[in-house]
């Protein structure tokens, strides 16, 4: 019994001592931090040393694998004096990846996809990430962090989890416009409309001739106003953006309401957009398979609903999957969407229109815009906390590509100036002919967005002359909560139901307080508190 009583004891200490080591583990290395042997790691022991080689285990964010030996992956140990083990990860299931990884023990000194603010701390509590203090990151990522905290005096923030940092959060220029509101502008002529429409009634009167009035001549019943990713700025014309539409990116949606965080899905301005389109729906205006969406497969960005001649309207992806060419480079076909309009109607292409979203009665109008703090964070193997100096040369790397200057962040995307590309003229960069067709050079594979550098001028340049800083409405909720993952997808699942079933009139719109209230019980309402705890401390 002695004996027995023994082992239990044992197996009960030895569980504590796993429990104590993988707390330890994610404790994290900082100025006032710990080394393993319980000593205090001094600032200075974050300092490179000169004469030391460092190999590191780089995993960046990838599309085309990056061979040891590629162009910019030699470059870069050259100038560094380091060693690169680049990781192939396939960027499509990153987060099953990494888990994998993790789960057999292999942990890459740098990570450039798979954590985000939404799955930060999971990674922290498995013990896989390296905590640190700001004073780190102000010492040995200088520029970056001088720029950074210029954009957000709480960028760092961002990436905590119980006071210590975990990882540096992306930010991004683009943040500074909204997503899209693109007219086939030769459809507008064909029914009459000669002034680009701004309101809401401007919007309804073209949808309408759209849909009744036959705009691509074929003599058939074939047209529509708008399909689902329309749907989105009808929304925002009466004050409130729930979520509901093609992107992912889009669908969990927080704004401001009298001082407090709350859900747009639930707003009762969203009841009054969804009693209009119920009747456009009726009255064969909006696109009858809009709940299959504009993209039929293939590149993400496509509206094919808009480049087959279905609807004449689109709201889809981004303004730079829209315009047409920039420079006068050979290679320069516009963006996607243009680019294949072109192979099919190239009358169409040449004639689309940029617009507002519609102003809504009482003059609201709004769009989704991306936030300054992209969600993406740049982190470190929880093993650095035991290579401090290895850690300094991580971050020294970082500093001088994305943070020194304008050039080293251009040379970091697009590889050697001179020979792998060139400037034409301000802002306009050709790829040279033997570089054009070349995958995997390791261009981009040594670059972070900390929102620095202008990098995209003509790209910027053509959202602003077409006012797309106009109606940008950002997601006011930059983190995680603690109930999310218990209760977002099946709130998202009852809001997609009651939208669907009002627009095309199997519920009556009248349902729409019957899901507040199931929302709310489903776990909305508990949600919102965390929201506004949250909100009170970055306030």
């Amino acid at each position: 019994m002695k004996k027995r009583l023994n082992i239990v004891l044992l197996s009960i200490l030895l569980v504590f001592s796993m429990i104590l080591s993988a707390c330890n583990k994610s404790s994290g290395a900082s100025g006032e931090g710990k080394k393993s042997s319980g000593e205090k790691v001094a600032i200075e022991e974050f300092a490179p040393k000169e004469d030391k080689k460092y190999k590191l285990d780089w995993a960046p964010y990838i599309t085309d694998p990056v061979s040891q030996d590629a162009i910019m992956v030699k470059f870069y140990e050259d100038k560094f004096n380091v060693d690169f083990n680049m990781w192939n990860l396939d960027h499509q299931n990153i987060h099953e990846v990494l888990n994998l990884k993790f789960a057999a023990g292999e942990v890459p000194d740098y990570m450039g996809q798979g954590v985000e603010i939404s799955n930060l701390p999971k990674l922290v509590q498995q013990g896989v990430l390296l905590g640190f203090d700001e004073e780190v990151i102000k010492k040995y990522m200088p520029n970056v962090y001088e720029k950074a905290i210029k954009l957000d005096p709480n960028w760092l923030d961002y990436a905590k989890v119980d006071g210590k940092i975990y990882g540096l959060p992306e930010m991004r220029t683009v943040s500074n416009y909204r997503t899209t509101i693109v007219w086939r502008g030769d459809w507008l002529k064909k029914v009459g409309i000669t002034k680009t429409p701004e309101t809401l009634e401007e919007f309804e009167e073209a949808f309408y001739k759209f849909a009744k009035e036959d705009p691509d001549g074929n003599g058939k019943n074939d047209t529509y106003g708008l399909s689902l990713s329309g749907i989105p700025a009808i929304f925002g014309a009466f004050g409130y953006l729930p979520g509901y539409g093609p992107h992912d990116w889009q669908d969990w949606f927080w704004q401001l309401r009298d001082g407090e965080l709350v859900n747009g899905a639930v707003q009762p301005e969203v009841k009054e957009a969804l009693k209009l389109l119920n009747k456009w729906y009726e009255d064969g205006v909006l696109d009858p398979e809009f709940i299959t969406g504009e993209n039929m497969g293939g590149y993400w960005g496509l509206s094919h609903a808009f480049i087959n001649s279905k609807i004449g309207f689109s709201g889809h992806a981004q303004y730079y999957h829209w315009n047409g060419p920039l420079t006068d480079a050979p290679t320069d076909k516009g963006a996607a969407n243009y680019d294949e309009l072109m192979k099919v109607n190239p009358e169409a292409a040449k004639s689309l229109v940029h617009g507002l979203p519609p102003e809504g009665p009482d003059g609201k109008r709004g769009l989704y815009a991306p936030n300054l703090i992209a969600g993406k964070i740049i982190a470190f193997g929880s093993h650095l906390e035991e290579e401090p100096d290895k850690f300094g040369k991580i971050l020294q790397i970082l500093d001088e590509n994305s943070g020194k200057s304008k050039e080293n962040y251009i040379e970091s995307i697009m590889g050697i100036e001179g020979e792998m590309w060139v400037e034409k003229g301000p802002g306009e960069r050709v790829v040279t002919p033997e570089y054009e067709n070349v995958k995997g050079t390791g261009a981009n594979q040594f670059s972070n967005d900390f929102g620095i550098w202008d990098y995209e001028e003509l790209r910027n340049k053509f959202a602003k002359e077409h006012k797309y800083d106009v109606g940008a409405v950002r997601n006011e909720l930059l983190t995680s909560l603690p109930s999310e993952s218990r209760y977002k997808a099946e709130l998202l699942k009852i809001r997609n139901e009651a939208y669907i079933s009002i627009i095309t009139g199997d519920k009556p719109v009248s349902y729409f307080d019957e899901f507040v209230k199931k929302w709310d019980q489903m776990g909305g309402e508990a949600l919102k508190k965390e929201a506004n705890e949250w909100y009170k401390t970055i306030k």
